[in-house]
């Protein structure tokens, strides 16, 4: 806290909201000292939340604590309340890369606000629960989320629920390698901003365009792909220059552009363009991951041979990695979102793991087969596939992993893929 520009406001708010539960007590108002309370909870572990590996357990505290407001509240009030702060949990789950959390509370946001008729919610959390599931690689079950989605947009139409349904189609399409589905939705999204007349909207739907035709192009050689997104990234990043605060439209932008520079072999501008999102993001000062910036960047830097791949880039990549493995509580979406589009990226990113740290050492010692057990949890393996690979029984792999994690002083699966990652197992 302390290195950024915070701590003033961070101590008048602190005594003001002490000024706050004095008077509510006063007052004898319980339903505002909780409010008050609650408030206290946000700032205390504001800086866990954002930087900390503990912040979903602080979410969810905060959510048990606001349930206890139900003793001052209705039921319809109650309900509500809780749609809402599942909602917001889903929302926080995505931008830190907490797959598990994303997907059950997108879920079970979409179920509240269907019981208590709240449109706008359920059409949101049924959107945002498609795009979790498309970081874990299931497009079947994304699109019938976003099929939801649609249903609600049909009951209570408005232009930016039809402009979000294509933009979440689009990123299906993508995702199902469909480039005719991805351009057709992506663009007429473009279409629906245009109409909008609001310069923000218009520069988040081309760099949605962008990223999703330069991924696309890149990966099949299209040019006619590649063009497309070139043109939507250089208007989408004269729009963002335009624009106040720190969105990641104009990074996005950069991103593409140095993903297409690359694919046509021009390694110092895809170099410079990679270098540009990155410093983007950086300026921002956003602590969320924005992995479709960070994972193609990253890519370019290290395939152009760039100084700070090694130095900088690589050592954050590792180190994210092992924070979404160690965040990640549920075995099976764990598995699930390493094996996706994003795990796999990072994983390759990240490099092979080769030998292991002694957990009482500073010293690396030969790893004696456990390498291959941590390649294997950093692949999303299941013990039946790390069997199968070593030719042995399942037992034993439950063996192994058990004197893996004593070694290495791991408790669990995430805990033992963190470990390969946080302390730099390569």
């Amino acid at each position: 806290m302390p290195e950024l520009e915070i701590p003033p406001v961070f101590m008048e708010t602190f005594g003001l909201l002490q000024q706050a539960l004095g008077l509510y007590e006063q007052l004898g108002d319980r339903r505002g000292a909780m409010s008050t309370i609650i408030a206290h909870a946000y700032l205390n572990w504001g800086a866990d939340i954002h930087f900390g590996t503990s912040s979903a357990r602080h979410i969810e505290e905060i959510r048990r604590l606001t349930s206890r407001m139900k003793a001052f509240t209705n039921e319809s009030e109650r309900a509500a309340f809780e749609a809402q702060m599942l909602y917001g949990s889903h929302v926080f789950a995505r931008a830190k890369v907490i797959p598990d959390m994303a997907i059950a509370k997108g879920r079970e946001a979409h179920r509240f606000a269907k019981e208590i008729g709240d449109p706008n919610l359920e059409f949101l959390a049924a959107g945002g629960t498609a795009m979790a599931l498309l970081d874990v690689g299931d497009v079947d079950e994304a699109e019938s989320w976003i099929d939801r989605a649609a249903v609600v947009a049909t009951e209570h139409p408005s232009p930016l629920r039809a402009r979000r349904l294509e933009t979440w189609r689009g990123i299906a399409g993508a995702a199902a390698g469909d480039a005719a589905a991805m351009r057709a939705h992506l663009e007429r999204a473009v279409q629906q901003a245009a109409g909008a007349g609001q310069m923000a909207t218009r520069c988040e739907a081309l760099a949605r365009l962008a990223v999703e035709s330069a991924r696309l192009g890149a990966e099949t050689g299209d040019e006619e792909l590649m063009a497309l997104a070139e043109r939507s990234a250089v208007e989408a990043s004269e729009l963002a220059t335009a624009l106040p605060g720190h969105a990641p439209w104009g990074a996005q932008a950069d991103e593409a552009r140095a993903r297409i520079a690359l694919a046509r072999g021009n390694a110092d501008e895809a170099t410079a363009f990679a270098r540009a999102a990155g410093d983007a993001l950086q300026a921002a000062r956003h602590e969320d991951l924005q992995l479709d910036v960070l994972l193609p960047s990253a890519r370019v830097l290290m395939e152009t041979g760039a100084p700070e791949w090694e130095a900088s880039v690589r050592p954050y990549v590792q180190l994210a990695l092992a924070m979404v493995a160690q965040r990640t509580m549920d075995e099976d979406v764990r598995v699930r979102w390493l094996r996706g589009p994003l795990g796999r990226e990072m994983a390759a990113l990240a490099g092979p793991i080769d030998t292991i740290v002694s957990a009482d050492s500073q010293s690396d010692v030969p790893a004696n087969g456990n390498d291959l057990l941590l390649q294997s949890l950093v692949q999303g393996k299941t013990n039946a596939e790390i069997a199968s690979d070593l030719a042995i029984d399942e037992h034993a792999v439950e063996r192994r992993l058990g004197e893996l994690f004593t070694t290495i002083g791991a408790s669990s699966r995430a805990d033992a893929t963190a470990f390969a990652f946080r302390e730099r197992v390569l």
